[in-house]
Protein backbone atom coordinates (compact mmCIF):
# COMPACT_ATOMS: atom_id res chain seq x y z
CA UNK A 1 0.00 0.00 0.00
CA UNK A 2 1.76 3.29 -0.80
CA UNK A 3 2.47 5.47 1.68
CA UNK A 4 0.02 7.73 1.57
CA UNK A 5 -2.78 5.71 1.24
CA UNK A 6 -1.54 4.01 4.19
CA UNK A 7 -1.47 7.50 6.43
CA UNK A 8 -4.95 8.28 5.09
CA UNK A 9 -5.82 5.24 6.60
CA UNK A 10 -4.46 5.44 10.10
CA UNK A 11 -6.06 9.21 9.93
CA UNK A 12 -9.64 7.34 9.55
CA UNK A 13 -9.26 4.95 11.91
CA UNK A 14 -8.20 7.86 14.82
CA UNK A 15 -11.15 9.36 13.83
CA UNK A 16 -13.93 6.54 13.83
CA UNK A 17 -11.81 5.53 17.12
CA UNK A 18 -12.45 8.87 18.40
CA UNK A 19 -16.23 8.91 17.77
CA UNK A 20 -16.70 5.94 19.83
CA UNK A 21 -15.40 7.90 22.56
CA UNK A 22 -18.03 10.16 22.58
CA UNK A 23 -20.50 8.37 23.68
CA UNK A 24 -23.96 7.98 22.84
CA UNK A 25 -25.44 11.00 24.82
CA UNK A 26 -22.80 13.57 23.58
CA UNK A 27 -22.95 11.91 20.07
CA UNK A 28 -26.90 12.84 20.28
CA UNK A 29 -26.21 16.41 21.69
CA UNK A 30 -24.20 17.57 19.42
CA UNK A 31 -25.64 15.92 16.34
CA UNK A 32 -28.75 17.78 17.21
CA UNK A 33 -27.08 21.02 17.73
CA UNK A 34 -25.05 20.87 14.38
CA UNK A 35 -28.57 20.06 12.91
CA UNK A 36 -30.17 22.88 14.27
CA UNK A 37 -27.36 25.44 12.86
CA UNK A 38 -27.52 23.79 9.42
CA UNK A 39 -31.59 24.41 9.21
CA UNK A 40 -31.09 27.93 10.10
CA UNK A 41 -28.38 28.60 7.68
CA UNK A 42 -29.26 30.66 4.84
CA UNK A 43 -28.39 28.25 2.09
CA UNK A 44 -30.95 25.99 3.27
CA UNK A 45 -33.54 28.50 4.47
CA UNK A 46 -33.26 30.49 0.87
CA UNK A 47 -36.62 30.24 -1.11
CA UNK A 48 -34.74 28.40 -3.87
CA UNK A 49 -34.08 25.60 -1.83
CA UNK A 50 -36.39 23.16 -3.01
CA UNK A 51 -34.38 20.26 -3.18
CA UNK A 52 -31.79 19.38 -0.67
CA UNK A 53 -29.69 16.05 -1.20
CA UNK A 54 -28.78 14.91 2.43
CA UNK A 55 -27.91 10.97 3.86
CA UNK A 56 -29.49 8.68 6.27
CA UNK A 57 -26.43 8.32 9.05
CA UNK A 58 -24.69 5.21 9.94
CA UNK A 59 -22.78 4.03 13.08
CA UNK A 60 -21.01 6.93 14.99
CA UNK A 61 -22.10 9.75 12.49
CA UNK A 62 -24.26 12.80 13.38
CA UNK A 63 -27.70 11.48 13.18
CA UNK A 64 -29.18 13.21 10.29
CA UNK A 65 -32.96 12.12 11.08
CA UNK A 66 -33.96 15.16 12.71
CA UNK A 67 -32.80 17.35 9.36
CA UNK A 68 -34.30 15.58 6.14
CA UNK A 69 -37.29 15.22 8.62
CA UNK A 70 -37.59 18.96 9.23
CA UNK A 71 -36.69 19.77 5.61
CA UNK A 72 -39.81 17.86 4.53
CA UNK A 73 -41.67 19.46 6.94
CA UNK A 74 -40.73 22.72 5.53
CA UNK A 75 -42.24 21.41 1.99
CA UNK A 76 -38.13 21.05 1.14
CA UNK A 77 -37.59 17.24 -1.23
CA UNK A 78 -35.30 15.74 0.43
CA UNK A 79 -33.08 13.27 -1.75
CA UNK A 80 -31.31 10.37 0.17
CA UNK A 81 -28.34 8.18 -1.43
CA UNK A 82 -28.88 4.71 -2.90
CA UNK A 83 -25.74 2.92 -2.78
CA UNK A 84 -24.84 0.85 -6.40
CA UNK A 85 -23.02 -2.57 -6.50
CA UNK A 86 -19.92 -0.14 -8.77
CA UNK A 87 -20.03 2.48 -5.15
CA UNK A 88 -21.57 5.27 -6.56
CA UNK A 89 -24.57 7.53 -5.63
CA UNK A 90 -28.32 6.88 -6.83
CA UNK A 91 -31.02 9.11 -5.39
CA UNK A 92 -34.37 8.84 -4.63
CA UNK A 93 -36.37 10.97 -2.31
CA UNK A 94 -37.04 10.67 1.45
CA UNK A 95 -41.34 9.87 2.23
CA UNK A 96 -42.33 10.95 5.26
CA UNK A 97 -43.82 7.45 7.24
CA UNK A 98 -42.62 5.30 4.29
CA UNK A 99 -39.42 3.67 6.06
CA UNK A 100 -36.47 2.65 4.82
CA UNK A 101 -35.02 -0.41 2.65
CA UNK A 102 -31.77 -1.90 3.63
CA UNK A 103 -29.16 -1.69 0.98
CA UNK A 104 -25.44 -2.67 0.46
CA UNK A 105 -23.30 -2.59 3.30
CA UNK A 106 -26.71 -2.48 5.55
CA UNK A 107 -27.26 0.84 4.75
CA UNK A 108 -30.11 2.50 5.20
CA UNK A 109 -32.36 3.73 2.12
CA UNK A 110 -35.18 5.39 0.60
CA UNK A 111 -37.36 2.87 -1.40
CA UNK A 112 -39.07 5.46 -3.43
CA UNK A 113 -38.54 5.76 -6.89
CA UNK A 114 -34.85 6.56 -7.89
CA UNK A 115 -33.70 9.65 -9.95
CA UNK A 116 -29.95 8.04 -11.20
CA UNK A 117 -26.75 9.31 -10.30
CA UNK A 118 -27.04 13.28 -12.01
CA UNK A 119 -29.99 14.29 -9.74
CA UNK A 120 -27.03 15.55 -7.43
CA UNK A 121 -26.50 18.35 -10.09
CA UNK A 122 -30.32 19.46 -10.22
CA UNK A 123 -30.57 20.35 -6.40
CA UNK A 124 -29.64 23.47 -3.93
CA UNK A 125 -27.47 22.31 -1.07
CA UNK A 126 -25.62 18.69 -0.76
CA UNK A 127 -25.04 17.76 2.76
CA UNK A 128 -22.52 14.72 2.98
CA UNK A 129 -21.19 12.84 5.43
CA UNK A 130 -17.27 13.00 6.66
CA UNK A 131 -15.21 11.70 8.93
CA UNK A 132 -13.02 14.96 9.25
CA UNK A 133 -12.74 18.36 7.31
CA UNK A 134 -9.63 20.39 7.14
CA UNK A 135 -9.20 24.32 7.24
CA UNK A 136 -9.53 24.32 4.01
CA UNK A 137 -12.35 22.23 3.21
CA UNK A 138 -10.96 19.50 2.08
CA UNK A 139 -13.24 16.06 3.29
CA UNK A 140 -12.19 12.95 4.90
CA UNK A 141 -14.24 9.84 3.79
CA UNK A 142 -14.66 6.33 4.60
CA UNK A 143 -12.48 5.25 1.55
CA UNK A 144 -15.43 3.70 -0.71
CA UNK A 145 -15.17 7.12 -3.31
CA UNK A 146 -19.10 7.11 -3.21
CA UNK A 147 -19.32 11.14 -1.78
CA UNK A 148 -15.85 12.11 -3.86
CA UNK A 149 -17.60 10.46 -7.55
CA UNK A 150 -21.06 12.29 -6.71
CA UNK A 151 -19.28 15.80 -5.99
CA UNK A 152 -17.09 15.66 -8.89
CA UNK A 153 -20.51 15.31 -11.01
CA UNK A 154 -20.82 19.37 -9.76
CA UNK A 155 -17.10 20.79 -10.85
CA UNK A 156 -18.30 21.91 -14.32
CA UNK A 157 -21.90 23.68 -13.24
CA UNK A 158 -21.19 27.55 -12.62
CA UNK A 159 -21.47 29.72 -9.55
CA UNK A 160 -25.27 30.46 -10.03
CA UNK A 161 -26.53 26.65 -10.54
CA UNK A 162 -23.31 24.86 -8.40
CA UNK A 163 -25.44 23.57 -5.10
CA UNK A 164 -24.35 24.60 -1.37
CA UNK A 165 -21.73 21.61 0.05
CA UNK A 166 -22.03 21.04 3.31
CA UNK A 167 -19.90 17.80 5.87
CA UNK A 168 -21.58 17.51 8.91
CA UNK A 169 -19.02 16.93 11.59
CA UNK A 170 -18.33 16.80 15.57
CA UNK A 171 -16.83 19.38 17.01
CA UNK A 172 -13.39 18.44 17.22
CA UNK A 173 -13.19 16.88 13.57
CA UNK A 174 -12.92 20.43 12.16
CA UNK A 175 -9.54 22.27 11.15
CA UNK A 176 -8.15 18.64 11.36
CA UNK A 177 -5.15 17.52 9.30
CA UNK A 178 -5.20 14.39 7.41
CA UNK A 179 -3.27 13.44 3.92
CA UNK A 180 -5.03 14.94 0.53
CA UNK A 181 -5.31 12.71 -2.69
CA UNK A 182 -5.79 14.66 -6.07
CA UNK A 183 -9.65 12.77 -6.39
CA UNK A 184 -10.60 13.91 -2.87
CA UNK A 185 -13.47 16.28 -3.40
CA UNK A 186 -13.42 19.79 -1.26
CA UNK A 187 -16.86 21.08 0.71
CA UNK A 188 -17.61 24.57 1.23
CA UNK A 189 -18.69 24.25 4.80
CA UNK A 190 -18.78 22.25 7.72
CA UNK A 191 -21.50 22.18 10.52
CA UNK A 192 -20.99 21.24 14.20
CA UNK A 193 -22.53 21.79 17.61
CA UNK A 194 -20.51 25.04 17.56
CA UNK A 195 -21.90 26.40 14.30
CA UNK A 196 -20.72 26.41 10.55
CA UNK A 197 -17.99 27.08 9.05
CA UNK A 198 -17.07 28.19 5.75
CA UNK A 199 -14.16 28.01 3.92
CA UNK A 200 -14.42 31.39 2.28
CA UNK A 201 -13.21 32.44 5.83
CA UNK A 202 -16.10 33.24 6.85
CA UNK A 203 -17.60 31.41 9.94
CA UNK A 204 -21.16 31.79 11.24
CA UNK A 205 -22.20 30.74 15.03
Amino acid sequence: MPEQANDKATARSRFVNDRCTLGNHSRRCESSAAVKHLMRAPEVTSAKTKTVCAYVSFGTEPETGELFEGLAARGVTVLLPVLLPDADLDWAPFEPGQGFGVGRLGLREPTGERRGPEAVRGVQVVVVPALAVSSTGQRLGRGGGSYDRALARLADLDLKRRPWVCALVYDHEIGAEFPVEPHDQSVDAACSARGIVRFAGVAEA
